[in-house]
């Protein structure tokens, strides 16, 4: 009996950039496909942001189009041919909308003689961009695991065991590119919300975790400083402070309960109801 292989988190140019390995296996022929980071995979998990969703079938042989990217590339593929049990969910989407999806990694050949990696998916599941950071620190994390134990490092003893890793094709610039791609996915994530585990993944090793007042304190004069960037003499407007957070990436979760912290401990005051001010 067929062995239904586990879906592995990746990020997309990991898997533009893989190559196939047709060597047999011993339950049947199957293409695997090797990532520069050191992944043998055969169905993966991807997780970003649907910017195309064009029709392209008939009323008869309904057929779409999708395009899901992330930090670090973009990924287009078909719904309906071959799984007519998505199309529901397909309908439903909007352009743009986060979407979290499970399929195998295949390929076709083009119409100009070029072979082009594509997903056929399986499961296209709507999502928020707390659960697409969240696959994204995944994906960065197993990369990096599986970077680690081809170099021969140990890795944290917090960190759950990835598969054996296989080497990637391409030498001393492949190995840059895996770097690149743990990089990018990194900081595409919301910082403030998953710090603690980026510099995990970043220092290779767990910290230490004090209560979550002290966790905060380290943005305390971030905080203070953007409200003094807004302040025109009669304190900082909240809207304005809000634009500013989202401009700057931040968790505005995170930064109200700094804020509360602020105005408990004086150093923050509201001069009138709306407004900020750093004493």
């Amino acid at each position: 009996m067929r062995r239904r292989e586990p879906a592995i988190p990746l990020m997309i140019r990991d898997i533009l950039l893989s190559s196939e390995d047709t060597s047999p296996i011993d339950d049947g022929p199957r293409t695997h496909f090797i990532t520069p980071t050191g992944a043998y995979v055969y169905r993966t998990v991807i997780s970003g942001v649907l910017m195309e969703k064009d029709d392209i079938g008939t009323e008869e042989s309904p057929l779409f189009r999708l395009r899901v990217a992330d930090a670090t590339g973009g990924l287009s593929f078909t719904v309906g041919r071959f799984n007519p049990g998505l199309l529901p969910t397909i309908e439903d989407l909007s352009i743009p909308s986060f979407v979290t999806v499970v399929g195998k990694i295949s390929t076709f050949t083009s119409r100009r003689g070029e072979k082009v990696i594509t997903l056929n998916p399986e499961l296209i599941i709507p999502s928020e961009r707390v659960e697409r950071d969240t696959w994204h620190l995944i994906a960065a994390r197993d990369a990096l695991a599986r970077i680690w134990k081809l170099e021969g490092r140990a890795l944290p003893g917090s960190w759950l065991e990835v598969p054996p890793p296989a080497e990637p094709r391409g030498g001393e610039e492949v190995s840059e590119l895996a770097d690149s791609i743990v990089r990018d996915t990194l900081m595409s994530i919301d910082r403030t919300r998953f710090l603690k585990e980026i510099e995990m993944i970043r220092a290779g090793e767990r910290h230490t975790v004090n209560d979550e007042e002290d966790s905060l304190e380290q943005y305390e004069d971030e905080v203070i400083q953007l409200i003094t960037e807004l302040d025109k003499g009669s304190g900082a407007r909240w809207d304005e402070l809000t634009d500013l957070i989202e401009k700057r990436r931040l968790s505005r979760d995170t930064v109200e309960e700094v804020i509360s912290n602020l105005l408990d401990k004086g150093l923050l005051y509201e001069p009138v109801l709306g407004y900020l001010k750093a004493v």
